[in-house]
């Protein structure tokens, strides 16, 4: 009884712990849609989500896919994006993810997916550009719009990484990065990929590039060309090291397809001696079976003869008994011709048993004769198919010892031809290896120089930003802004459709409207939203004033993502996602959910 309520205790566990853990994860999905959603209906993307991703909820809730979902329902949500584009949206940053692209990146570019069709290749490419060119001298307007440019005119992702390093390579040489991003965009847009490789349109761009600012490009530096130099090298020994292998491969396919073939023959010759073989045998057991066939009929013969003489015995003995009653009847009765009619048929019956039994001695005699002489033929036969046997096993033998010397002929040379390849590459790897130790301790002194760059980078940028901030601080101080000059501004800007980097009438992002805002009351402010946040005075708890910077967490990552100008009557303008530059209220429950704080330029 025990046993049976532990049985079923281990059933009930094992049958309900799958919808147990699918229960909790629904649970969690649930919790976060409760928690984030405003705007969107929580019931319908929870549908879309548990269904669109129930293969991997059925393993449990990944963590990351969890903070994926909640990044990209506070940015569809705060833009009133669909559940449908939303639920899109959450699988393609996933699918970029898994592809191992960096979510601090793919937080940056995602929203491009909301009026543009975009794949998870295109998606990823775009996001290691980004992180690509963060960590370059490129500046941030051009490196955005050239991301952008390459989404929206669909580049082949897989191109994304060669054409990223190329307009870097070309800004480190000293050359104006506008001109080569635009050189590398127009040969790509008149289908450059379609006539040379991407490796090609980039040397093209730079040299065309170069030749009309030759004063400003400069030329590697000695490590950097023995670097080149020696990945060339690199390059070329491993090309001819592949061709050292591939000859060893092409040599060892030839000397198994020889076998193979040697193999193939042999057999072939082994079935046809077999069918000879089998040929002989099935005549043997022919003329066995007619051999047997004879003796049969000779014994059924000879059965016959020996039945007829038995009834013949039978009836004479039978005559012979008549004729001795006849016999004895004729004595009693003295008959005498009977007697005489009784030898006279007893002479009968004497010479007629005579006669059949002479008649079936010569049948006998002949019957053994036809025996004796089909035995003889039937052990002709037996020995002619021992000799023949004997042929074909010797045939075989000389196959086997021709195959067998062909087969140690092959394997001699391909082990020669093998043997030279083998030290061919070895002599290639040898090579290589000294060439790649070497570039090996070239590329850790360039990774050096790379991360002091980007420290000095670093500490550029964070100088630029604490002049910028003084300079709007001393700009603030001397007095309030122009508001006429503000609200036109903003009026003029409202309509224009939101690009990812943008910065022009055609497209604009929301940092970009904001500095175009203040550029008009003679500030520049830094590039993004997270560096405006640290430029000018904190709001505090005070009533919010006309041009008052307002910042939002609309990001995977957190921290503040989105940035407008306050107005009045808790109105503000901003670039939306998904509407473009517009006017929205704060009090809105979705925007108030996201307002992290506001700052001010100028004034009190």
């Amino acid at each position: 009884m025990r046993k049976i309520s532990i049985f079923i205790l281990c059933f009930f566990v094992i049958a309900f712990s799958p919808a147990i853990s699918f229960s909790d994860t629904t649970s969690d999905i649930n919790s976060l849609l409760e928690r984030e959603c405003i705007n969107l209906k929580k019931e319908k993307l929870s549908n879309l989500i548990l269904t669109g991703f129930s293969s991997d909820l059925q393993k449990g809730l990944d963590p990351d896919l969890l903070k994926i979902m909640e990044g990209v329902i506070k940015r569809t949500d705060f833009d009133g994006i669909s559940e449908e584009k939303t639920f899109e949206i959450i699988k393609l940053v996933y699918g970029a993810y898994k592809k191992g692209a960096s979510l601090e990146y793919l937080d940056l570019i995602f929203d491009v997916a909301y009026s543009k069709d975009i794949s998870v290749e295109q998606l990823f490419a775009a996001a290691n550009a980004l992180k690509e060119f963060y960590n370059s001298d490129v500046p941030q307007d051009i490196y955005e719009e050239f991301v952008y440019h390459a989404i929206e005119e669909k580049w082949d992702p897989s191109v994304m990484p060669t054409l990223t390093r190329g307009l870097i390579y070309g800004v480190d040489r000293g050359l104006t990065a506008q001109k080569v991003a635009l050189a590398i965009i127009i040969d790509v847009d008149q289908n450059g990929l379609k006539k040379k490789s991407a490796d090609e349109l980039v040397l093209d761009a730079i040299k065309f590039v170069r030749e009309n600012e030759p004063e400003k490009w400069k030329p590697m530096k000695n490590v950097e060309r023995e670097l080149m130099m020696k990945l060339a090298k690199k390059r070329e020994l491993e090309k001819l090291r592949q061709d050292a292998e591939t000859k060893k491969n092409q040599k060892e396919l030839e000397r198994q397809s020889a076998e193979e073939d040697l193999k193939k023959k042999f057999e072939e010759d082994t079935i046809r001696l077999s069918e000879d073989e089998k040929k002989v045998a099935m005549d043997m057991a022919d003329a066995e079976k007619r051999n047997y066939e004879e003796i049969m009929k000779y014994e059924l013969e000879q059965e016959k003869m020996r039945k007829m003489e038995e009834e013949e015995k039978l009836k004479f003995e039978q005559e012979r008994q008549r004729l001795i009653r006849l016999q004895q009847e004729a004595e009693r009765k003295k008959l005498t011709e009977d007697a005489l009619k009784y030898q006279r048929e007893q002479e009968e019956i004497k010479e007629k048993t005579e006669e059949e039994n002479r008649r079936l001695r010569a049948e006998r005699d002949r019957i053994d004769k036809e025996v004796e002489a089909t035995k003889r033929k039937n052990l002709e036969k037996v020995k002619k198919y021992q000799e023949e046997q004997e042929n074909i096993k010797d045939k075989l033998e000389k196959e086997k010892m021709v195959f067998a010397k062909e087969k140690e002929k092959i394997a001699r040379e391909i082990e020669k031809m093998v043997k030279a390849y083998q030290d061919e590459i070895s002599k290639y790897q040898k090579e290589e290896s000294e060439v790649d130790k070497v570039v090996k301790e070239q590329a850790k002194e360039m990774e050096r120089d790379k991360e002091r760059k980007n420290r000095e980078r670093e500490e550029k940028r964070r100088k630029e930003l604490a002049a910028m901030e003084q300079k709007v601080s001393e700009y603030g101080k001397r007095g309030n802004l122009d508001m006429d000059k503000l609200f036109s501004t903003i009026d003029k800007h409202i309509g224009i459709p939101y690009q990812f980097g943008g910065d022009s009438e055609n497209g604009i992002d929301c940092s970009a409207f904001t500095r175009r805002v203040y550029r008009e009351q003679g500030i520049e402010l830094p590039r993004t939203s997270q560096q405006q946040s640290m430029i000018g005075g904190g709001v505090g708890g005070n009533p919010l004033q006309p041009g008052d910077l307002v910042f939002f967490n609309t990001s995977i990552m957190g921290g503040i993502s989105h940035v407008g100008v306050y107005m009045d009557n808790n109105t503000f303008a901003h670039a939306s996602s998904s509407q473009g530059v517009t006017k929205s209220n704060l009090r809105e429950r979705y925007f108030s959910k996201r307002y992290v704080r506001a700052n001010r330029i100028m004034g009190e």
